[in-house]
């Protein structure tokens, strides 16, 4: 079995992003942005919206998660996005590695990275073998907050294809208005309308009293600046999606945040909320 480690005792979990319409267990909880098996009804399904085509040739730190004997062989089994942030680490969010139908934490049967494939149902690119997950150890699903994770590979990858993250306490990438780029394979128009190739879409940061109106607490989730970041148009529009969970935000060529939940998708006044990366750089040295 694949260790992992560091990680909160089980608490309730959730796939990356819903209305706050979802089991009555999970109606007070914003929903995580995990890529849904064929088995669950598209309805409960969530893309990155309103962005377009790119490629891991130009984004080349730009990973899939796949675990194929969990979701099969329709697009590469693949169920969250990562960024490579050394030749044998990629990060992640932690919630990809929690169960939204009982809340344990899980072993994705076969994980594997893959790297270098744009569209997930070919066979190029590399598919790399995972050896250990690390959790941050104050991850707590049910807030939310500390949601990343490290992976740790079983091959080096090259060391120009990692992506730079920001250092402890910096706060000017998340300044207001400054734009972002997340990128995933997910949910295009929030109806489960997954997408076979990588995309990407341009969000500006908002302003965390904004995101924290937006969030208060109740069906829709809470807003902690403390570890988290909003992005995205206040007229909706642009958002990652279910499917993108773990994916990265990126700010100026540097790991900002990791796709983590929301209410909806691209819904206005319902900005995407990702891990505040700053916030959790210092545990990413000391595991990275």
């Amino acid at each position: 079995m694949l260790p992992i480690l560091d990680a909160h005792p089980a608490v309730l979990p959730r796939r990356r992003r819903r209305r706050a319409v979802a089991l009555a267990l999970l109606a007070a909880l914003p929903v995580p942005l995990i890529a849904l098996s064929a088995a669950v009804p598209a309805a409960a399904q969530r893309r990155v919206v309103g962005g377009g085509a790119v490629t891991t040739a130009t984004h080349p730190w730009m990973v899939a998660l796949s675990s194929r004997r969990e979701y099969g062989n329709a697009r590469s089994g693949q169920f969250c996005g990562g960024a490579l942030v050394a030749p044998t680490k990629v990060v992640t969010a932690a919630h990809c590695f929690y169960a939204e139908s009982n809340g344990h934490r899980v072993d994705r049967p076969g994980l594997r990275v893959i790297i270098g494939r744009d569209d997930l149902t070919r066979r190029d690119g590399r598919e790399v073998e995972v050896r250990e997950v690390r959790i941050h150890p104050n991850y707590a699903y049910a807030a939310n907050m500390q949601d990343v994770a490290v992976l740790t590979l079983a091959e080096p990858q090259p060391a120009t294809a990692v992506l730079d993250y920001l250092a402890p306490g910096e706060t000017e990438p998340y300044t207001p208005g400054v734009r972002a780029q997340v990128f995933g394979w997910g949910d295009t128009k929030g109806d489960g309308s997954y997408s076979n190739t990588l995309r990407s879409v341009e969000v500006p940061i908002i302003a965390d009293e904004i995101c924290a109106h937006a969030y208060p607490g109740g069906p829709d989730g809470m807003f902690d600046a403390r570890g988290m970041v909003c992005a995205g148009e206040q007229q909706g529009g642009k958002d990652a999606c279910q499917g993108d969970s773990g994916g990265p935000l990126v700010v100026a060529g540097r790991l900002a945040g990791l796709v983590s939940w929301g209410a909806g998708c691209a819904d206005v006044n319902h900005p995407g909320v990702y891990t505040r990366v700053a916030a959790v750089s210092d545990w990413l040295h000391s595991v990275i």
